[in-house]
Order: C-alpha cells, then sequence, then structure tokens
C-alpha cells in the first residue's frame, strides 16, 4: 500500500489563501467523471492479474463452467480428476531474459544542446539530471517499470518536487496501474490525454500534514472528514507479501478501513484569457480576463509619462490585447464523500501534469501485453505436461505374469513378488510341460505423439515471443556454427526493438519532464553543489536564469553506460595520450579511471607548490639585485 503523495509546489500568498479557505464540496462532477474513467477500465486490470499470475506460475486460475452449471478452476477441476495441475513456467524465463537484455545495455540521460556555444549548460543539465537518476536509483526503477511494462503493456510514473528522505529535490516514483486512471485515447504518442488521476490511501497524519497548510481549524475539518480513520489501529492491518489488496481495490473505498482515501484529479480545461503583445519588450504572454484592468491602467501610465516628456501617444509602445481561449491543466484532491481538500492551476513551468506513461500500442485504443501473446502456447505446454505424467502414472511398468500352476511348493505369491523385486532374489520352481513361463510386462503408452507436441509448442512458443535460445545464453546443438549463434542473437534483438523503442520513448519524456523540473526549482547553489567545477566553465557562473532560458535550446539522448564502453573510451584516450596530442591533466579530466580524481588533486596541487617555490625564487632574486643596476637575474648567473 504504498503512498508516494509530496505536496503540490505552492507559494507563501496562495498557500495562506488556501489554509483560511473553508473545505467544500465543489466540482462533485469531475469526482464522478474520474470514477467513470476508473471503472471503464476494469476490463484492463483483469487482463493485467491474468498475465501477472501466468507470469509469476499461478497458471490453472482460470475459471472453467462444467456441463452442470458449477464453475471452478482449472487447477480444482483437475484436482477432482485425481490429476497433478503441473506446470513448466517459461513466461518467467521469457521476461527475465528482456530484463537482461536490458540491463546490459544501460544509458544515461545526456542534455545536447543544438548552440553549440550553449554545450557547457547542457553538460552543466546533463550532470544535474543524472544526478536526480542516482538518488531515485532510476536504473533499478526502470528494470522494474520495464517487467511491468511487459506484462500489463502500460507503465506509469510520477514526477515532483518535494521533501523526502531527509532532503528537498525532485523525485519520481512508479505508480501501480490499478491505482490510475485516464481518459480514452488513440494517439500512440498520449498527446489527446484530457484526464488522469490517481487513487491514494493516506494515514490520517499524512491527510492532515498534507492539506491542513498549516492552520489548525482546517486539520479539525479534516480529521471530521475522515472520523473512521485510526493511527493506532492501523499497523494491525497490513497484508504482506500479496497482490489481495490491490487487487480488490475500489475507488472510493481504501484497501484498508483504518486508511484514508484521497483522489487525485488533473484535468485539461478551457478558459478565457487576454492575449497580450507587448511592443516595448516584445514579449506574448497570456492573462485571466480579470487583469484586463490592470492592461489599461498600465497603458495609460505610458501614455501620461510620453506626454510629460512631450512626446506623441502615436510613438508609445503600448499592450495591445486580444481575447481568446487558452486550454490548462487543474489539479483537485477530493475526498470519497466530494469533499474538495486542493485544487489549483500546475505549478510547473512544463504546463502540464506530473505523470509520464506508456500505453503500448495502442492500435485502436487497446493494450497488448508482451507476455500476452505466448499464454495459449503455455496454457497448452501445461496441458501436455500434465498428460504426459497422467499417462505415465497409469500405464503398465514392469507388471509381472506368474502362472498360477506354476506356483511353488510351499511360496506364496507375496513371497514370490518379494523374491522377484530383489536384485538378487532366487525363485526355486519346477516348470509344468504345457505351462506357459512367468513373464514381465513393460507398456511404453507415451508414444502417442505427446513428446511431438510438446517440442512444437516449445518452438511454436520462442518463434512468437522472438526470445530464442540464443538469447537466453542456453548453449547451441553440437555442430552449430558460431555465425549461426550470433545471427540467431541479432534476430531476438531485433523481434524486441520495438518494445524497446517505445520504452525508450517513456524514458525520454520522462527525462525531459525532470530536466524542466530541475530548471524550475534549483537555485545556484544546487547546481554548485551538484556540478562542483568538474566543468570548464564553473558552474556557479551559471545563473537559473541562465540555465532556464536554455530550455527548448536542449534535446535529451541516451549514452551507453557499460563497461565495455568505458574501455573503448578509455583505450581511444590513452591513444591520444601516447601521441601527445592531449595532456595527463585532460587524460584524467574526460576517461573513466577509478583513481582519476585522487590523482588529478594531487597533480594540481603539485603544480601549485612549484608555481609558489617559483615565484618565491623570484621574489628573492629582485630583492638581492642592487637598485638600478642592469645585473641579469640569479638564474643567468647560474647559467653562466
Amino acid at each position: 500500500m504504498a503512498n508516494h503523495s509530496y505536496k503540490v509546489p505552492t507559494m507563501g500568498k496562495k498557500s495562506r489563501s488556501k489554509a483560511n479557505a473553508e473545505i467544500k464540496r465543489d466540482d462533485y462532477p469531475i469526482l464522478l467523471q474520474a470514477q467513470k474513467a476508473w471503472e471503464e477500465i476494469e476490463h484492463f486490470r483483469l487482463k493485467r492479474k491474468r498475465n501477472r499470475d501466468y507470469t509469476y506460475g499461478k497458471q490453472w486460475n482460470d475459471l472453467i463452467k462444467l456441463p452442470d452449471g458449477r464453475v471452478m478452476s482449472e487447477e480444482e477441476y483437475i484436482r477432482q480428476q485425481g490429476k497433478v495441475p503441473l506446470k513448466n513456467n517459461l513466461i518467467r524465463q521469457m521476461v527475465k531474459a528482456v530484463l537482461g537484455q536490458f540491463r546490459s545495455n544501460q544509458t544515461q540521460p545526456v542534455c545536447v544542446a543544438r548552440d553549440r556555444q550553449e554545450q557547457n549548460l547542457g553538460e552543466l543539465m546533463s550532470a544535474a539530471v543524472q544526478y536526480a537518476y542516482q538518488h531515485n536509483r532510476l536504473q533499478e526503477l526502470d528494470s522494474r517499470t520495464l517487467e511491468e511494462f511487459l506484462i500489463s503493456g502500460i507503465c506509469f510514473q510520477k514526477i515532483g518536487y518535494g521533501y523526502r528522505r531527509g532532503k528537498t529535490d525532485v523525485w519520481i516514483d512508479e505508480i501501480n496501474p490499478n491505482r490510475i486512471f485516464f481518459n480514452a485515447m488513440e494517439d500512440s504518442r498520449h498527446w489527446d490525454c484530457t484526464l488522469i488521476g490517481e487513487l491514494h490511501d493516506m494515514t490520517i497524519a499524512e491527510v492532515i500534514s498534507r492539506f491542513s497548510f498549516g492552520s489548525r481549524q482546517r486539520a479539525v475539518q479534516l480529521r471530521n472528514i475522515y472520523s473512521e480513520a485510526s493511527n493506532e489501529s492501523v499497523r494491525h492491518n497490513f497484508e504482506n507479501l500479496t497482490a489481495r489488496a490491490i487487487d480488490r481495490l475500489d475507488f472510493f473505498m481504501p484497501s484498508v478501513p483504518d486508511m484514508c482515501r484521497v483522489i487525485e484529479v488533473w484535468k485539461l480545461e478551457s478558459r478565457e484569457v487576454i492575449n497580450c503583445h507587448d511592443f516595448a519588450s516584445g514579449e506574448y504572454y497570456s492573462l485571466p480576463t480579470s487583469e484586463a484592468s490592470s492592461i489599461e491602467k498600465e497603458n495609460k501610465a505610458r501614455k501620461e509619462s510620453a506626454r510629460q516628456m512631450g512626446r506623441t501617444e502615436e510613438s508609445v509602445p503600448l499592450i495591445e490585447t486580444e481575447w481568446g481561449v487558452t486550454q490548462t491543466w487543474r489539479y483537485r484532491f477530493f475526498s470519497p464523500l466530494g469533499d474538495l481538500l486542493d485544487e489549483g492551476e500546475t505549478p510547473y513551468w512544463h504546463g502540464e501534469h506530473p505523470y509520464v506513461f506508456k500505453l503500448y500500442p495502442l492500435i485502436d485504443g487497446e493494450v497488448h501485453a508482451f507476455v500476452e501473446d505466448v499464454i495459449d502456447q503455455q496454457r497448452y505446454i501445461n496441458r501436455l505436461i500434465t498428460m504426459i505424467d497422467f499417462i505415465m502414472g497409469s500405464s503398465a511398468k514392469g507388471v509381472l505374469l506368474f502362472p498360477e500352476d506354476q506356483i511353488p511348493d510351499g511360496m506364496t505369491i507375496e513371497e514370490i513378488a518379494d523374491e522377484w523385486t530383489k536384485y538378487n532374489g532366487i525363485i526355486l520352481f519346477r516348470p509344468r510341460p504345457g505351462s506357459p513361463m512367468p513373464q514381465q510386462i513393460a507398456v511404453n503408452a507415451t508414444q502417442v505423439g505427446a513428446y511431438e507436441m510438446l517440442s512444437l509448442q516449445m518452438r511454436l512458443f520462442e518463434d512468437i515471443s522472438g526470445v530464442h535460445g540464443a538469447m537466453q545464453g542456453k548453449a547451441a546443438p553440437s555442430g552449430t556454427p558460431s555465425s549461426l549463434y550470433t545471427q540467431q542473437i541479432q534476430y531476438s534483438s531485433a523481434n524486441l526493438l520495438d518494445l524497446f523503442e517505445s520504452f525508450k520513448t517513456f524514458r525520454e519524456d520522462r527525462d525531459i519532464k525532470i530536466m524542466k523540473t530541475i530548471q524550475q526549482f534549483y537555485t545556484d547553489a544546487r547546481y554548485q553543489t551538484i556540478v562542483g567545477n568538474s566543468l570548464g566553465k564553473d558552474a556557479s557562473t551559471y545563473t537559473p536564469e541562465e540555465v532556464r532560458n536554455t530550455e527548448f535550446d536542449l534535446s535529451i539522448a541516451e549514452a551507453l553506460s557499460t563497461p565495455a564502453l568505458r574501455m573503448a573510451s578509455n583505450e581511444f584516450l590513452m591513444e591520444l595520450f601516447r601521441s601527445g596530442k592531449i595532456s595527463l591533466e585532460m587524460l584524467l579530466e574526460n576517461g573513466a579511471f577509478p583513481f582519476a580524481d585522487k590523482l588529478l588533486q594531487s597533480i594540481r596541487q603539485s603544480q601549485l607548490e612549484q608555481m609558489q617555490a617559483a615565484a618565491e625564487a623570484n621574489n628573492m632574486a629582485n630583492t638581492t639585485a642592487p637598485s638600478g643596476s642592469n645585473l641579469p637575474p640569479i638564474q643567468e648567473y647560474t647559467q653562466g
């Protein structure tokens, strides 16, 4: 029941006005619209649960209807037939192979400036975004997000700014798809998203801390709204290491009775604005219609100032206005009863909601997961394994046929069976002429084509998924050329290329939002703390305004970060150093050597000491030479 809520950034006056405002039940139709959006994707949540169960080994949970009208799971039905529901989980191995491929090609974000004169700013932002990667553990988070992407076909993350884990910074959280709702979309880029939100389960203490805005009166109102919540008993209601709580989520009721359900809704709304063009500064901007009087006052003040200076009104650069309609994102936090806990326009400079998501492939608005393609093959493989086990268990294996008239005198049939099963047993009898001898029957009843069908389904599983044995690291059959094995790995990578590129687009959108959030909230001191003097130009010389103005000049790219790439980069730098193209300091600054920083610091310290010693020697030489004499310095005497 993880909750990753944080305060939407607000400014001082706005926060104080919210603290004095009474909690009302406004905008209830928007809450009903959010509920409708959540209910309309119930079919997706059921399909996701089925895909998850097949991925993690619960592969006999599908319900079947018997001829007598009873409904039960496949596992229960098989057990009633006296069989054991066996399974061979190939889906899990397939998912792990794709995740291993992703982890073996880890990338890191790089901000590239289109204007090469601003490349230092690009390096500054690259260091800041990579810092966000580090303290949010995004390499691990992205692996789990990709796993969700493979299982369900969608993935969600949330980017925000707030105080957590002892510091105020940019935070990235993975959101469970069961808690997400959104409007119907057809654009594969998701640019037609107009509604998105999330279900939160918080303790009463979190609700008061988040929505009281420093007002005790408002905290009392919140406590009355969530009067059923209790801090004392909440610790007794945790369900650990199980998916039952997330599977039975309800829109209005929290999964645990002692928690508080908070519904976060972001909606793209239209409003009337005044589009302004200031001819004095050349700036274009929009203002609410309520600010029309302020524009008129500013124009009158400019005319009056020009009149006092003896200029004509026609020469005064005024602010021209035009009525228009614009769309803005607004956020609202509701209680299950419709109480409006918080609302406002998006505080983020990127002008959007804080979520980043990917729906795959979104053809005709539908989502189809990678795991979904091989479920039928997995089911048939499980059926064949169970059938082969049943046939082997019910076939005759080592049955002894012993004629009654051949039973030796003084022995019972039990004694004969006991002697027969001993590895050195002896049965002494006198055979009767014309009577059949004892014989043992072993029937191989499994040669009914089951093994061939199982082998066929295993090959179909690889062909449909595109994850062949070479990609999974399986040993090649004897006599397989190495070129063929390498080609199979390349084919597997090509089959997964569309999936990886879609996930790469998701990461790029996420990284752009991280960069813009950093540009909005970081100060010059924060940049200096993160980057320090690692750039050619001191990071302290960059002001936040200078960094923010490069927003449209920067683009996010991905650079490989693997040991093989670092080794190749170091070797290239070493070749340049051996040929004298770069200095030792350049080698250490640009290379990826574990001792580079310490050695670079030692070199610079040694150079500083040498410069100080040389300066002291020059000072001594100047002070010992007679005033007005033309004697050469001490070094020239020494050389002579």
